[in-house]
């Protein structure tokens, strides 16, 4: 970077001083074409904190320099471009330029005014800010950790995500009249179907916790009206980030152990049975169904044309999932 090779640990404003940008910058060559300035590579030794590094280094009018991406990895800043270059003196070298602020509502752009919706928030870190442009159309709240989008009167509202670094994402709610739901939400869910059985499959699964010396589960809403909405989807195979978001959305804010079994309807078992049994006989599930770390249960049962898509949630609390 300077004379002699030696690149202290030194407030960056101070080790900006003198470096030629312009040529540093680029992408793969060696050469600059400016009047008759040339870079040529010097293999002058180059030390951080006294340690010998390697960084390709440069000679120009017999000066040396190094590329300024290199000096932030050695160093500990971050250099990328967007609209130019950008030095971070606050964030480690990653050479990219960091990622935006993602939100986005689980059901979706359009809520009925008296629905609530959980909030998808991404790469906010872990202080951040949430407000509504119009809270007489929609308000914010946080329930267990999770933001909750709050729908009270038709309009639009736009909801910032603001964080601590200035990085914003912004998501607009459009509320409709009551009763006026989205297509496919869950308000539109019926969690009550096929009770007799779901009741009898909580009781089954009980039954084989208690055979394997685990503790019983006690029935959790939240994952009851989470699962009964999953097997609603008649998935034939696992989608975790539905799932996961869809138990944040009904209120449960914890990682879970997930189970599903799709099956045409038994002449010789109840749904409840086959379903269970099932489970029992694949390592995995049964596994899920007597982890002893798990304290509540959901499950859900949707029958379709005598298929039966059936779903059960063991909750573990000192868990998370990895979309919340």
């Amino acid at each position: 970077m300077y004379e002699g090779g030696y690149l202290m640990n030194f407030k960056i404003p101070s080790l900006l001083t003198g470096i030629l940008i312009g040529a540093v910058l680029t992408s793969g060559g060696y050469a600059v074409a400016v009047s008759s300035v040339t870079a040529i590579p010097t293999w002058q030794p180059i030390y951080v904190d006294g340690q010998q590094v390697e960084m390709e280094a440069y000679n120009i009018g017999g000066h040396n320099y190094v590329k300024l991406r290199d000096a932030g990895k050695q160093v500990g800043f971050n250099v990328f471009w967007q609209d130019g270059v950008q030095v971070d003196t606050t964030s480690p070298y990653t050479g990219v330029a960091p990622a935006g602020i993602s939100i986005s509502s689980y059901k979706g752009n359009t809520l009925a005014a008296g629905g609530r919706s959980g909030l998808i928030i991404g790469n906010a870190g872990d202080d951040f800010t949430v407000i509504s442009s119009s809270t007489s159309v929609i308000t914010v709240e946080r329930v267990s950790g999770n933001w909750v989008a709050v729908a009270h009167s038709p309009g639009t509202a736009t909801v910032t995500v603001t964080g601590v670094d200035g990085r914003q994402g912004r998501l607009t709610l459009t509320v409709a009249g009551t009763g006026q739901e989205t297509t496919g939400s869950s308000e539109s869910t019926d969690l009550s179907p096929n009770m007799d059985i779901r009741e009898e499959m909580i009781s089954r699964i009980n039954r084989v916790r208690r055979e394997n010396g685990a503790a019983e589960l006690e029935v959790n809403q939240s994952l009851m009206d989470a699962a009964q909405i999953c097997s609603a989807q008649m998935f034939r195979k696992h989608d975790s980030r539905f799932e996961c978001e869809t138990a944040m959305a009904c209120g449960y804010p914890h990682g879970f152990g997930s189970n599903l079994t799709v099956f045409t309807i038994p002449r010789d078992q109840t749904v409840a049975e086959k379903a269970v049994t099932n489970w029992v006989n694949s390592s995995g599930h049964f596994q899920a169904m007597i982890d002893a770390s798990c304290d509540t249960l959901g499950v859900g049962v949707t029958i379709q044309n005598g298929i039966a898509y059936c779903y059960m949630f063991a909750g573990n609390p000192n868990s998370h999932h990895p979309y919340g």
